[in-house]
This record gives structure tokens, C-alpha cells and sequence, in this order.
């Protein structure tokens, strides 16, 4: 399988929905309520309280409708409980190696953090299936992404951090694999009211935002 087809295969909407709250039940049904919407592939985030169990439930429930990784995952016995658990793939905030160590020997999918041209070319030599650069708005959005890839076309980036739905089409016109959404996709004041109808309308209007884009 090319790396094309693996990336595609562990995010076919080319969204991700990354989930970091401070209530376990009330993230679950977010989540669900993701899924159930088609959103493709979600990331629990370690910061979710009991979030491997979280990760656990999610892929008996789920089954193949959505990959489901383990995110904020920053050490190499955080990687294995989260493997443990499940998860399908890891996510690492910035450059962990002993995370790459790990996913390496499992033969587990790793998005690596990185936000510097320096830094990504330090997670594609780790290892990293994906570099994600975070926090993608702040260091300068899809004009960033198009200068970083000047230099390095070839390499497969998903995008994090303060990245809303309306941002989708110009990070993957700019040439983003994968754009990982948090707060603008599990908004807050639709967590703490229990609106999950509203975060499954959200995650489709997501979907269509990233549709249209040419691969």
C-alpha cells in the first residue's frame, strides 16, 4: 500500500475530529455524535479523562465506520497504554522519538507534531506517517503550509490548532492531507448543553467544506 493509501485509509474524509474535554461521558457522546455523522476518524486526546477506556468503548462500539486514535500522547508508556487500549493510530503534540520508537515496533500509524520546516523534517526521519503542524493558525495558516511545502512537497502534513470549519478548503487547496479540528467542531457550549444534534451538524458541514477539494 502506498503512503497515499495508507494515510487515506486511516482518514478517507481527510478530517480529523480531535476531542480534548474535561467531562469522559459527555466527550463519548461527542464523539459518537461525530461518527454517527461520518466524520471518518476521531482522536481522543490523553487530557479526557479516562481517556484509554474512552478509546477502548469507541472501537467496540464503532467497529470499521471510524478509526479512532490515541492523541497527546507523550511518552513511550503513554503510546503503549494507548495501543493497549486500541487505539489505530498515535498522535504526538511535538517531536517525541520514543513515541516513534514504539509505534515503529507495533507497526502503528504515527502523526507526529512539528511546526518548524526543521522540526518536520525531524518527524518524516523519525518515522512520522503524518507531520501535523501545530498550532497551524498562529504560526501563519495555509500561506505557512505553502511556504513550508516550497521546500518539501513530498511530505504529508495534517494540520492542528485553532483551525475552524471555514479554514478546511484553503489548508487542503494548500496541499494539507488531513485537517484535525477541536474546538470548532466539539464546541464547548454544545458539550456542557448536551447538543449533540448541533456537533453532528457541524461535523457535516465540515464534510461538505472538505468534499469539493481535489486530492
Amino acid at each position: 500500500m502506498s503512503s497515499a493509501d495508507r494515510i487515506a485509509s486511516y482518514f478517507p474524509t481527510r478530517l480529523a475530529a480531535v476531542i480534548r474535554w474535561d467531562d469522559a461521558d459527555q466527550a463519548y457522546q461527542a464523539v459518537r455524535a461525530a461518527a454517527d455523522a461520518g466524520i471518518g476518524s476521531v482522536e481522543v486526546t490523553s487530557g479526557t479523562p479516562r481517556a484509554f477506556e474512552l478509546i477502548a468503548r469507541l472501537r467496540a462500539e464503532l467497529g470499521d465506520r471510524c478509526r479512532v486514535g490515541g492523541g497527546t500522547i507523550t511518552s513511550a508508556a503513554m503510546a503503549r497504554e494507548a495501543l493497549a487500549a486500541g487505539a489505530e493510530y498515535l498522535v504526538t503534540p511535538y517531536l517525541v522519538p520514543e513515541v516513534a520508537a514504539v509505534a515503529a515496533s507495533a507497526g502503528t500509524f504515527l502523526v507526529m507534531g512539528a511546526t518548524t520546516p526543521t522540526e518536520i523534517a525531524t518527524a518524516v526521519a523519525a518515522g512520522a506517517d503524518l507531520v501535523k503542524v501545530f498550532p497551524a493558525n498562529p504560526v501563519g495558516g495555509p500561506d505557512y503550509i505553502r511556504a513550508v511545502r516550497g521546500p518539501m512537497p513530498q511530505v504529508a502534513l495534517w494540520v492542528s490548532g485553532m483551525v475552524a470549519i471555514s479554514d478546511i478548503s484553503a489548508y487542503l487547496d494548500a496541499g494539507v492531507r488531513v485537517v484535525g479540528l477541536t474546538t470548532d467542531l466539539f464546541r464547548p457550549e454544545l458539550l456542557r448543553g448536551s447538543r449533540w444534534d448541533d456537533i453532528a451538524g457541524l461535523c457535516r458541514s465540515a464534510l461538505s467544506a472538505a468534499a469539493p477539494v481535489a486530492v
